[in-house]
């Protein structure tokens, strides 16, 4: 079957989402980094390429800790953000998809998926990888679990604002992208055959609570932008009663959000 991967690129663009996506996104955990080289056994990689790396956030992390970087990305809008923010001539970014990179063979000690493996065809991505990797190279497959862990209110509201979400585009009559379960990451990495090591992995990483973050990290999800590209207004889509829910129930305890992630390191 073949899928159109140019829908899924078109949903992060926008110079208003892109700011969004850039501003409340949060950056990968420290310990995700230093798993990966644990796994390689150096301290500094060589090269690491990004795959999926949208505005560079989870490219820019591994600025002190490889010698080169290369970010790929399909949308044009995303990767010229990328570009302006991280350092000139040791991270390169090149507007292509994951599963054609046109990158050289075996140049590879470290690839990374992160939160967008869902977004790549399997079969053709992991061929990709596989062909890019150095022998005993690692690839790290990780999603952060949304909402962060907060309380119960605020998780509730986020779950509901995707739940119309949801409701709302299986109403479409078209496809407005293709999406690959998350939870067939580890079996379609296991299946390839590429890796003789392959584990699932947990990573955390908690924050000072602000409701402005949880409300733009809500808007910079691409399934809610993806309705708003449609022509669907934020009323029918039901984000002011999301942002008077947050505002209502912002007053904690303990001033702390906590992104949650999983991953799943494999080794060629």
């Amino acid at each position: 079957m073949k899928y159109n991967l140019e829908l899924n690129a078109a949903r992060f663009s926008g110079q208003k989402y892109i700011d969004i996506y850039q501003k409340y996104r949060p950056s990968p955990p420290p310990d995700l980094i230093y798993t990966a080289l644990n796994y390689l056994n150096k301290t500094i990689a060589g090269t690491v390429v990004d795959l999926g790396c949208g505005t560079g956030i989870s490219t820019r992390i591994w600025e002190d800790f490889a010698e080169n970087i290369v970010g790929i990305e399909p949308s044009e809008e995303m990767i010229k953000v990328a570009r302006k923010l991280s350092s000139p001539g040791k991270t390169e970014y090149l507007q292509r998809f994951s599963y054609k990179t046109g990158l050289a063979s075996e140049i590879a000690d470290i690839i990374t998926c992160s939160q967008s493996f869902h977004w790549m065809e399997p079969k053709t991505t992991l061929a990709e990888v596989d062909r890019l990797m150095r022998p005993g190279g690692v690839l790290v497959v990780y999603d952060a679990h949304w909402p962060p862990t907060i309380n119960e209110p605020l998780e509730k509201a986020y779950h509901d604002l995707f739940d119309r979400v949801d409701q709302l585009t299986g109403r479409l009559e078209s496809k407005i992208m293709h999406k690959w379960e998350k939870s067939n990451h580890s079996e379609n990495i296991k299946s390839s055959g590429y890796f003789s090591f392959c584990r699932k992995q947990f990573f955390h990483k908690s924050t000072v609570y602000d409701p402005e973050v949880l409300i733009g990290l809500a808007l910079s999800q691409g399934g809610l932008e993806a309705l708003l590209k449609r022509g669907y207004s934020d009323k029918e889509i039901e984000i002011p009663e999301f942002i008077q829910s947050v505002k209502k129930n912002s007053s904690l305890a303990y001033s702390q959000m906590t992104y949650q992630y999983s991953a799943i390191i494999a080794i060629k």
